[in-house]
C-alpha cells in the first residue's frame, strides 16, 4: 500500500513538468497519499516548483558530471555528486516513503544510490524514446523502467513498460479570454495563431527563423506567439509576440491552431493531448540525439511534421505551409487518442505502481 511517495525530478520542465503533474494528479484522485518533492539547485529548477505552490527538498547539485563543459567544472559537479548521495539518504530516512519515483535526468542518479542503499522501492520513468545514462544503469540494477512512448531504445520491450507522459491538465478557455490572459493587445481576431515551443532554454535559431518567415506575404493571415523569449510581451514584427514564461498552458494551448516545437518528451506529450497538429525541429544536439527519436514516436500515433534541418528559411517556410494546410484539414483537435488522454496516463502510472509495491 502506498502512504507517501517521494517524486524525484530536476533539470528542465522536461523532467519536472510530469513529476509535478503526476503528483497534482494523485492529491485529486487519491489525497490519503502523502505526496513529496525532491530537485536540483538550479533556479530555474525551483522557478517551476514555487510556480506550482512547491515546496521541494532541495539537493546541492546543478548538474550531471558526464555533461560538464570543461575538467573544473566536471570535477566541481563529481564532488556534488558525492554530496548529494549523502542528501538523498538523509531525505529518505527523514521521508521514509513507501516508494520514490524518479523522472530521469542527473538528480535521479543520488536517489537511485540512496534507495538501493537503504532498501526503499524505487521506479524509473523516462520521458524520452530514448533511455537516459540513469535510466539504463536502473534497467541494469533491476529497477523497473516506466516509458513515456512506445520505443525506450536501446532497452527491449520486455525491460520497461510503457505508461506515457504525465501532462498538465487544463480546461480550453475562449479564444478572447485566452489572448486577454496572456498580455497581449487588441483582440485575438480570426487570423490563425501558431504557438512556438523552443524549449525550456528557449531557441535563438527558431526565434530568428520564425521572424524572418513571418515577414513573408504567405503568412500574412498568421499569429506567431513565442513564449519564454521575452521578460514581458514583445512585438518583434506585424506578427510575432515574444512572450514571457508561461506556466498556465491553457491560454497558449486554447489559441493555438498549430504549434512549431522541439522535441523534448514532455512537451511533445502535451502536444498530442490537445491534438494540435505540430511542425517538430528537434535539437540534434541533444544527448544521443534523443530529440529526433522522440519525433519519430511522436509522429507514427500523431498529427504532425518534422523539419529535420533548421538552418534553410526556404525550407522552413514550405514545412510552416505544409503544417497550415494540416491544421486547416485536420480533425484531430482536441479530440486526442486513447493513449494520449492526461487522466488515462496518470491512472495508468498510478495502476503500475499499485502493482508493483
Amino acid at each position: 500500500m502506498i502512504e507517501r511517495i517521494l517524486l524525484v525530478a530536476g533539470g528542465t520542465g522536461g523532467h519536472i513538468w510530469p513529476a509535478i503533474s503526476f503528483g497534482q494528479w494523485i492529491k485529486t484522485r487519491h489525497p490519503e497519499v502523502e505526496v513529496s518533492y525532491a530537485c536540483g539547485n538550479r533556479p530555474a529548477e525551483r522557478e517551476m516548483y514555487e510556480s506550482a505552490g512547491l515546496a521541494p527538498d532541495i539537493i546541492a547539485m546543478e548538474g550531471s558530471p558526464f555533461s560538464g563543459s570543461g575538467v573544473k567544472q566536471k570535477m566541481a559537479r563529481t564532488k556534488a555528486l558525492f554530496s548529494a548521495c549523502k542528501e538523498a539518504k538523509s531525505i529518505l530516512r527523514r521521508q521514509n516513503p513507501s516508494c520514490v519515483v524518479m523522472f530521469g535526468g542527473y538528480l535521479s542518479f543520488p536517489f537511485l544510490y540512496a534507495c538501493k542503499k537503504l532498501h526503499v522501492p524505487c521506479i524509473m520513468h523516462e520521458q524520452n524514446a530514448i533511455a537516459g545514462r540513469v535510466t539504463k544503469i536502473a534497467a541494469k540494477i533491476g529497477v523497473d523502467i516506466l516509458s513515456g512512448w512506445r520505443d525506450c531504445k536501446p532497452l527491449p520491450a520486455k525491460k520497461y513498460t510503457r505508461v506515457g507522459v504525465p501532462v498538465r491538465s487544463f480546461e480550453k478557455i475562449e479564444r478572447e479570454e485566452a489572448w486577454k490572459r496572456l498580455g497581449l493587445p487588441g483582440q485575438a481576431g480570426s487570423k490563425k495563431i501558431t504557438v512556438v515551443f523552443s524549449g525550456s532554454l528557449g531557441s535563438s535559431s527558431i526565434k530568428e527563423a520564425v521572424r524572418i518567415v513571418a515577414e513573408k506575404q504567405y503568412f500574412a493571415d498568421t499569429v506567431f506567439l513565442m513564449p519564454a523569449l521575452s521578460s514581458a510581451v514583445e512585438k518583434i514584427g506585424d506578427n510575432v509576440f515574444l512572450l514571457p514564461k508561461i506556466w498556465d498552458p491553457a491560454p497558449l494551448f486554447s489559441l493555438a491552431d498549430s504549434a512549431v516545437v522541439r522535441g523534448g518528451g514532455s512537451t511533445l506529450s502535451e502536444i498530442g493531448c490537445t491534438g494540435i497538429p505540430a511542425l517538430i525541429v528537434p535539437w540534434r544536439k541533444a544527448v544521443e540525439d534523443h530529440q529526433y527519436f522522440n519525433a519519430i514516436s511522436f509522429l507514427s500515433e500523431n498529427t504532425g511534421i518534422m523539419l529535420d534541418l533548421e538552418s534553410d528559411i526556404d525550407v522552413f517556410t514550405v514545412k510552416l505551409l505544409d503544417l497550415a494546410e494540416i491544421a486547416n484539414d485536420c480533425t484531430q483537435k482536441h479530440s486526442a487518442k486513447l493513449y494520449n488522454n492526461v487522466e488515462w496516463i496518470c491512472e495508468q502510472f498510478w495502476l503500475t505502481l499499485v502493482s508493483r509495491f
